[in-house]
């Protein structure tokens, strides 16, 4: 598990393929060919590296993430693996703990190979939430274990996020990554504390214990995050470090202020046509913005705040960069198979690239990391495609793309516009 690195990769050929020129094969004819997802699964990648990771300035002691493996494996090794009938009797139950003991082995395979610490320890924080489930469940076979003990175990952990977040410190020298660790402790403990209960809608007693098993764990792992990374990057700072929290708050309020105002100068949802991708991909830069602005003032505190703020600010930038792109051209779509590849492309490279020009990457990083999985859902939208498809059944993918290069071109703009906000 090695730190992040930006990449420009193989696939970026085509990195000079225009954001919003229209895309057409050399067929003329009224009905574009169809095209074949052989070749549109040949250019999507999974590699994790193909995109920006999220890292935080925080260092992440490798025996952290092999104590949280170890967790797994403990956890694990309670089952009697593979369920037999004479084990658990019902069908359905027994599936439901089978597969959360592989999901918990899946994620703890997928840290090993994650392109950052911080993906690795999420990977492990939800292997040991999978993991406990299993292990609940099959106590109430083995141990009695009863619900009432783990709802008790995890209200204990709530009351302990309560009490950390109602003390919390935001020391830093440098509010930016004072910002980003801060932010994820935040996240933490929000987790915890705002997490619903399971929904009790389980008619089974065992899977009832399995999912307070689940909660109970998950919100352990989460003060178990808080404590390693507060440390970690309390250690980091020199003794006379003070509070950075007026600061951050203060910035949060500018910056807010500021997408408040751009906000109301978002056109109406786009009525004419609503098939086009066009008005496909307007609204979902306009929706994208919208919800970005919301999420800032319901931020679990002013760190990550200023983080959903900088997000916010790159989306509804975004919406203006389509706006002042339109033109006299709205043919947006793509018509064969090296088509969506250039356009596909193009977002990548404009990740990579908006990584290497914003004003402060690791600011960058976290915004653009979200932008980067939007790439992936995509990718994930044409690997479900398993026949020869028209053109147009690609619009949702091709519109994601295209939003996704509008936001990342908008990163560096926005980070300066944080930045200077810090500095008021």
């Amino acid at each position: 598990m090695t730190q992040p690195a930006a990449t420009r990769r193989g696939l970026l050929a085509t990195t000079g393929a225009a954001l919003l020129a229209g895309c057409t094969g050399g067929d003329t004819t009224d009905e574009p060919p169809t095209i074949s997802p052989i070749r549109l699964h040949q250019f999507v990648d999974d590699d994790p590296e193909l995109v920006v990771a999220d890292s935080r300035p925080v260092n992440i002691d490798r025996a952290e993430l092999a104590a949280s493996a170890e967790r797994v494996q403990s956890l694990l090794a309670t089952l009697p693996l593979p369920f037999g009938a004479d084990s658990v009797p019902n069908g359905h139950i027994r599936q439901r703990l089978t597969d959360a003991a592989r999901e918990a082995t899946d994620r703890v395979a997928e840290a090993r190979t994650a392109p950052t610490r911080l993906a690795a320890l999420n990977s492990l924080r939800r292997a040991r939430s999978r993991a406990r489930y299993a292990a609940a469940g099959w106590a109430f076979v083995a141990d009695d274990q009863t619900a009432t003990a783990l709802e008790t175990e995890r209200n204990a952990a709530v009351s302990e996020a309560e009490s950390i977040r109602a003390d919390y410190r935001y020391l830093g020298t440098d509010p930016v990554s004072a910002a980003l660790v801060h932010g994820l402790i935040e996240h933490h403990l929000d987790d915890v504390i705002d997490h619903s209960a399971p929904s009790r809608g389980e008619t089974s007693q065992l899977l009832t214990v399995a999912e307070w098993g689940e909660q109970a764990e998950a919100a352990q792992a989460h003060l178990d995050a808080v404590e390693h990374l507060s440390t970690q990057f309390e250690s980091s700072l020199p003794a006379e470090a003070g509070s950075v929290e007026s600061s951050l708050s203060a910035a949060v309020e500018t910056l807010t202020a500021a997408l408040q105002q751009q906000q109301e100068g978002l056109p109406a949802t786009a009525s004419d046509d609503e098939n086009s991708l066009t008005a496909r991909l307007r609204n979902r830069l306009r929706d994208e913005g919208l919800e970005r602005v919301d999420r800032v003032p319901h931020a679990p505190g002013p760190a990550s705040g200023l983080i959903a703020a900088t997000d916010a600010a790159a989306a509804l930038l975004a919406h203006g960069r389509f706006e002042d792109a339109l033109g006299d051209d709205d043919s947006f779509g793509a018509e064969t198979a090296s088509a969506v590849r250039a356009t596909r492309s193009t977002a990548v490279d404009a990740i990579t690239t908006a990584l290497d020009e914003a004003p402060r990457s690791d600011l960058a990083r976290p915004v653009l990391a979200t932008i980067a999985r939007s790439v992936q859902f995509a990718d994930q939208e044409l690997n479900r495609i398993s026949r020869d498809v028209r053109p147009t059944r690609l619009d949702d993918p091709i519109a994601r793309y295209r939003a996704a290069t509008l936001r990342a071109r908008s990163v560096p703009t926005a980070c300066q516009r944080t930045l200077d906000a810090l500095e008021e």
